[in-house]
């Protein structure tokens, strides 16, 4: 009888997720849903950056004051995919299809909007 499991698709290890990489959209932070973290600061080139950056793991607040838990983008795609035209998402894609392995399950969550999104 043929496994019907899905196979353990491959994900970059921790180092992969590093700043440079980030287009800094926002999306991960809020920027896009009206409900951004109180941490997250519109630059003038329309990119958005993080206040407390290397500090910013664990609790925080969106500016209208609910908690939520901030947690590596590396937990975030592994979990759910990650967001489409997220630079991460797109390189991962990338080096998949070299090794020939699906790509399906990532870039599946979509831009968020609402109230002041673009």
């Amino acid at each position: 009888m043929p496994d019907r499991r899905k196979s353990r698709r491959w994900f970059p290890p921790a180092s992969f997720y590093t700043p440079e990489k980030c287009r800094r959209c926002g999306v991960c932070c809020g920027a896009t849903d009206g409900h951004p973290c109180v941490h997250l600061k519109p630059q003038a080139d329309g990119s958005y950056l993080c206040e407390v950056y290397p500090d910013r793991l664990g609790r925080r607040r969106t500016v209208d004051g609910h908690e939520f838990i901030c947690s590596p983008i590396q937990v975030i795609i592994e979990m759910t995919g990650g967001y489409e035209g997220c630079a991460y998402v797109e390189e991962i894609r990338a080096i998949r299809r070299e090794m020939g392995q699906p790509t399906d399950d990532l870039g599946v969550l979509r831009m968020p909007l609402g109230p002041g999104g673009p």
